[in-house]
């Protein structure tokens, strides 16, 4: 998965990355057939710099990928990790660096062995309830943990990126 074994050096410039830059999050999505969520942990590192990012590309794997941004703006990029072991890996060898998302990265590192033992043990059979609300407790730790602003947190569900995508570009064609 790794190209080229990165150094102590690596390590802790993609740690401060992360720590300024970068979101360590817990994603969910709905399966409406199967009438469930399922998680995955997810690390996305966001510059306009590309070739930086494609340095974690080369080091890490992973993906980089444009942002849309507002007319007129640079663009800008995203460095998104793999998932699963490869975000597990990534974020074990950020971790002793990390100065500002040590909770985030802990929640997450947690999350990881949930989602693989659900993967691995059942196969095809329904997950046991408990480990569902294991895995949403975790779930909304991160959503807490990330959450900005001044205002509480407050648990409840977002709208989709499309969804608020489409909300944006109506109200802009309307002049808001």
């Amino acid at each position: 998965m790794v190209a080229e074994e990165p150094t102590a050096t690596d390590w802790a410039y993609a740690a401060g990355f992360v720590d300024g830059e970068g979101c360590i999050a817990i994603v969910r999505s709905l399966s409406r057939t199967r009438g469930r969520y399922y998680y995955s942990v997810n690390v996305v590192v966001s510059n306009r710099d590309r070739p930086v990012l494609e340095w974690l590309r080369r080091l890490w794997s992973g993906q980089v990928v444009s942002t849309p941004g507002q007319e007129g703006a640079q663009t800008a990029w995203n460095w998104r990790s793999p998932v699963g072991l490869g975000a597990k890996q990534f974020l074990e060898g950020i971790r002793p660096f990390l100065r500002v998302k040590t909770k985030q990265c802990d929640n997450a590192l947690a999350m990881i062995p949930l989602l693989l033992r659900s993967r691995r043990t059942l196969g095809p059979y329904p997950i046991p309830a408990d480990w569902l609300a294991e895995q949403e407790r975790h779930y909304w730790v991160q959503r807490e943990l990330n959450h900005r602003g001044t205002a509480l947190f407050v648990a409840r569900p977002m709208h989709s990126p499309r969804q608020i995508s489409r909300e944006r570009a109506l109200a802009a064609n309307r002049g808001f």
